[in-house]
């Protein structure tokens, strides 16, 4: 069995942690519970459990990222990142070892100062079903072109990424593990990085065609984020005026404001995210939404709706991904109405989607 000592190293300005050398390559070890080189099914392999490791050097913005890897214990999450850009900040696909073979075994999702976005990309474009098992070596081959992925199983296409969310730019690649109950593991081996200017892609989207959503919320005003108890001591309009800079975000392919990708969580566990509704005269509409983690709505500075859509905040099944599945009517007067949402995020998703029904004689302005 191999052996080898971690040993504190100042690899990167992001990362203090330490390092361990494996396979002729250095591995910077990011607030890992355990990293070690072992054995496993036969096979020398790096061991490591809660936590981000990164090949030291490693730089891929297109290309090809081949390895060996095998899971255990569950339930856990392990998978390969890349486009790493710091702490938290990371293209992501993994496998839910304790999902084998049911309709969101595998995963893809960007992360934006440690969010990731699982509750925002929940379609068949970021889940698939797959046959991975426990226990066993995979062959995994993750090809990455300019704003798509193909990741491969044992030769197979197992999903394709058709909008990679974060901006193409070169990064590390890494491998990530979370074992919430402390009993899963993820090791991996045989790691070849090949970059390439234009890898072949061969995955289709595997969305159903539909009809785009009529009086949709298209681009949100976004805020600075603060903290979620400002929300219960602070005037709504005082802390709305307290906003001192304000992002256009459109939404994603699926309409959904991720609100990571413009905001840092570290600074803040809450935003704005507004949209300007224009009525001819009085009136009124329905507004169906939805959100993650917890939401305050406003309209005109008035709160209409409260609610918590957290992970298991319903019953311990309940994922909490994001849907269009609540209703509020908007009485709205003549002209511009500023229709606000406050949102908070706890972990998996910051995000909001909202579209009009009932909506004669009022638009969303863009």
């Amino acid at each position: 069995m191999m052996t080898a000592a971690l040993c504190a190293v100042m690899s990167a300005p992001a990362f203090a942690q330490q390092t361990l050398e494996f396979e002729g390559m250095n591995w910077r070890v990011d607030a890992v519970e355990l990293a070690e080189t072992t054995e496993f099914l036969g096979r020398d392999a790096l061991h490591f459990r809660d936590g981000v490791i990164w090949i030291d050097g490693s730089q891929l913005a297109t290309g090809e990222i081949r390895f060996e890897m095998a899971i255990s214990g569950s339930p856990g999450h392990t998978g390969v990142l890349w486009r790493g850009q710091g702490v938290g900040d990371w293209e992501k696909f993994y496998f839910r070892h304790h999902l084998n073979n049911l309709p969101d075994s595998v995963q893809y999702t960007p992360a934006h100062d440690g969010v990731t976005a699982w509750q925002v990309f929940s379609d068949p474009d970021a889940i698939s079903q797959v046959n991975h098992g426990l226990n066993r070596w995979m062959e995994v081959r993750v090809v990455v072109a300019e704003d798509q992925a193909d990741i491969f199983m044992d030769g197979q296409l197992i999903h394709h990424v058709p909008d990679l969310q974060r901006e193409e730019r070169s990064g590390w690649v890494g491998f990530w593990q979370l074992a919430p109950s402390g009993a899963a593991s993820g090791y991996v081996r045989n790691v070849e990085i090949t970059p390439q200017s234009n890898p072949q892609i061969i995955g289709r989207s595997e969305r159903p065609m539909a009809e785009p959503v009529a009086h949709r919320a298209e681009t949100w005003r976004v805020s600075d984020p603060f903290s979620e108890d400002r929300l219960g001591d602070t005037p709504f309009e005082t802390l709305r005026a307290s906003r001192s800079r304000w992002t256009a975000l459109p939404v994603a392919y699926n309409d959904i404001a991720n609100l990571a990708s413009v905001t840092r969580h570290s600074q803040g566990d809450t935003v704005l995210a507004e949209a300007t509704l224009i009525a001819d005269g009085d009136r009124t509409a329905l507004v169906r939404f939805g959100y993650s983690d917890r939401v305050q709505v406003f309209l005109n500075g008035e709160r209409l709706f409260v609610g918590n859509n957290d992970w298991r905040s319903r019953d311990y099944r309940y994922l909490g991904t994001i849907t269009r599945h609540v209703a509020v009517p908007l009485s709205l007067r003549d002209g511009e109405n500023t229709l606000t949402f406050a949102v908070s995020e706890t972990f998996g998703g910051w995000g909001v989607t909202a579209a009009l029904e009932d909506a004669d004689g009022v638009r969303i302005a863009r």
